[in-house]
């Protein structure tokens, strides 16, 4: 990941088609909350500069599928499928590196567990994608 990951110009180099832009930076469902005015947005500590592939990691078919349906007229581009295995290995290795934690705060481990078998059993663990 390191090549492709650690300059703006060598992502865009390896993803020409998943440009830069501000993103949410820890997008699950659950900092999306439902008003009676419409849906606000919340957690913005991890606002950061990427590819929205970045806020799509692990998200799934069915909400790719929605995601990719939205007008582009709106601002929006299908999510490109190269750029989002890279985010998602970056993902994972995040996932990954917060198991180093678990002896300080055991309460992670059942929660990290299945995403280290899952590492384990993945490309990822062998190098880049």
């Amino acid at each position: 990941l390191e090549p492709v990951c650690t300059s703006p110009e060598a992502f865009t180099l390896r993803h020409p088609n998943a440009p830069l832009q501000v993103i949410h930076g820890d997008a699950p469902y659950y900092n999306t909350v439902w008003t009676p005015s419409g849906p606000l947005v919340a957690d913005f500590e991890d606002a950061t500069l990427g590819p929205i592939e970045w806020d799509l990691a692990f998200a799934g078919a069915e909400v790719l599928a929605r995601y990719d349906a939205v007008p582009h007229e709106l601002g929006s581009r299908p999510h490109d499928p190269d750029a989002l295995r890279t985010m998602e290995a970056a993902r994972m290795l995040q996932l990954v590196a917060c198991f180093a934690l678990v002896p300080e705060l055991p309460m992670l481990g059942p929660g990290l567990t299945s995403f280290l078998d899952q590492w384990r059993a993945s490309p990822f663990a062998g190098g880049l994608v």
